[in-house]
């Protein structure tokens, strides 16, 4: 009996000492990508390859960790980690080189790759934004055509919450950003044109 329970003592000693090494793993990715999405917001290129090359030994953590124990591969704490990261390694292709990044060239697997997507779709729509204040209308309609891309493929995946959980708001979510990102578009583009044809107006009464 006391060898027994030595063995089990130690078997639930070993998966706590696990999920905390996964927790503070999973919390380093979390942090780190979101400071790297920020970076690639500001155009800072060095700065978000040095956060999200921070991030390898917490993501080999937790490689380790699903080798260990394959149950936590679905565990919300380890797929949270994944989806951060995924989302900043896309946002930062996607703006620095109109690149969707495929799962495999990320190492995320499918179902927290497909969540990282539809939130990239969102800071895809910040940086459209950023590019209508910017008078930047031809980068802003460049990442229209992303987010499109990005929408298209999430409505390929049209499966039950039983295999991918959240697919569907997810969809609704990238169609309502599309959507407003569209109009905003529509009418910078519409205002560049009346200040054009101001302008056009000026000179030739000039004339």
């Amino acid at each position: 009996m006391k060898e027994m329970l030595e063995r089990m003592r130690k078997h639930f000693d070993a998966q706590g000492e696990l999920r905390e090494r996964v927790l503070d793993a999973s919390r380093e990715v979390i942090r780190a990508s979101a400071r790297a999405i920020a970076a690639a917001h500001r155009g800072d290129r060095s700065g978000a390859d040095e956060l999200l090359t921070k991030v390898r030994d917490a993501l080999a953590t937790l490689t380790e960790a699903v080798k260990a124990e394959p149950h936590l591969a679905d565990s919300g704490i380890i797929l949270a980690a994944y989806q951060e990261y995924g989302e900043a390694k896309l946002v930062q292709a996607l703006i620095r080189d109109g690149k969707l990044l495929t799962p495999e060239e990320l190492s995320v697997p499918y179902k927290p790759y497909l969540a990282a997507l539809a939130d990239a779709a969102g800071e895809l729509r910040r940086h459209a934004l950023d590019s209508i204040r910017a008078d930047e209308v031809e980068r802003a309609e460049q990442v229209l055509g992303l987010m499109e891309d990005i929408f298209e493929l999430l409505m390929e995946f049209d499966y039950p919450d039983a295999i991918l959980p959240g697919m569907k708001r997810r969809q609704d979510m990238v169609r309502r950003v599309l959507e407003r990102t569209r109009g905003d578009l529509t009418v910078a583009i519409r205002q560049r044109k009346l200040e054009r044809a101001l302008e056009q107006a000026e000179r030739g009464s000039g004339k």
